[in-house]
């Protein structure tokens, strides 16, 4: 499931479907937002018989994961452990898969990737190891563009060949559909587009706004449908940087399916964790400021302003 980052609507959309998800036989919520090499600590921490806030927050706040200190991503991990808590003893426990890859902010470029290859293969080798080697099957929560199956972005502005270089290996999702093309379905959640030709450009309405439109004439009442080869799947688009390279773009180009939750105007932003930063993160976070050459903060308050963003800052002209 691709998302944007930090919309309030598509982060408790994903936490209310745990106990849906466990009933139909997926124990597993693979988690971008923190780094995966505390999964052994979160494991303990889900399944525990009393909930730890503190251990959690001063485990999962290394790297750049101490700039995620949002109350509703940190919300989503507390709900699985009070979910586990209904479960009986001889019942599997639903999991939380932490799959960000493991960062170093003192370091540029490809340097600041510890392991020292591409991200998303990282982030592959991890599903590959924590889900799909125990034969289950699990719900990816991450950005829009690690989710990537079918759908093959172009690496560089001036380039439109069909491979990868030896560094881009593709997207997690790429990798992960390569090797189990029928196990893998694309949901993305509704969302501004890129512009064409440049990033800092006003963002597009998916398809020409033609779901906007639709969903509009519906009373933007939140749904889900599926778009390979259907209808809708035939919508074009020519103004988005995801259809550079593709001579006739089109929605099923892009995704398998599709969820709107709320109109742009209605888009909440998530807020920060007031218990996350404490004095043992604010170091954490002033430690990570100086190697990026940001300003130190003083108070936890200071720190929650510096990561708190407004959807009209991204996409405001969206929202009239």
């Amino acid at each position: 499931m691709g998302a944007s980052h930090r919309f309030k609507q598509d982060i408790d959309f994903v936490t209310s479907l745990i106990p849906d998800l466990y009933k139909a036989g997926i124990r597993n919520l693979a988690y971008e937002f923190y780094e995966h090499t505390h999964q052994a600590i979160l494991d303990s921490i889900l399944t525990a018989k009393e909930w730890n806030e503190r251990l959690l927050y001063h485990t999962i706040s290394s790297g750049f994961a101490i700039y995620w200190g949002y109350t509703e991503y940190l919300n989503l991990l507390k709900k699985v452990w009070e979910f586990n808590q209904t479960l009986e003893p001889n019942q599997p426990k639903f999991r939380v898969v932490l799959f960000g890859p493991e960062f170093n902010p003192c370091k540029e470029g490809e340097l600041m990737f510890v392991a020292g290859v591409n991200p998303d293969v990282t982030m592959a080798e991890v599903f590959k190891r924590e889900v799909i080697s125990k034969q289950e099957k699990a719900l990816i929560y991450t950005g829009t563009h690690h989710a990537f199956t079918r759908y093959r972005e172009r690496e560089k502005d001036d380039d439109c060949d069909d491979g990868y270089d030896d560094w881009w290996k593709g997207r997690m999702g790429n990798i992960i559909h390569q090797k189990y093309p029928e196990k893998t379905f694309t949901i993305m959640l509704h969302q501004p587009w890129v512009a064409l030709g440049d990033w800092s450009k006003p963002m597009v309405r998916p398809v020409h706004g033609v779901i906007d439109s639709v969903m509009e004439m519906l009373s933007n009442r939140p749904m889900g449908f599926d778009v390979r080869g259907t209808i809708i799947g035939q919508l074009k688009a020519d103004d988005t940087d995801y259809a550079a390279c593709y001579e006739d773009f089109k929605l099923e180009d892009f995704t398998d399916g599709y969820i709107f939750l709320a109109p742009y105007r209605d888009i909440i932003f998530v807020l920060p964790e007031p218990n996350f930063y404490d004095e043992f993160n604010l170091k954490r976070f002033n430690a990570v400021n100086k190697c990026r050459n940001r300003p130190s903060v003083a108070s936890k308050e200071e720190a929650m302003k510096r990561i708190t963003e407004c959807p009209d800052a991204h996409f405001g002209h969206l929202r009239k």
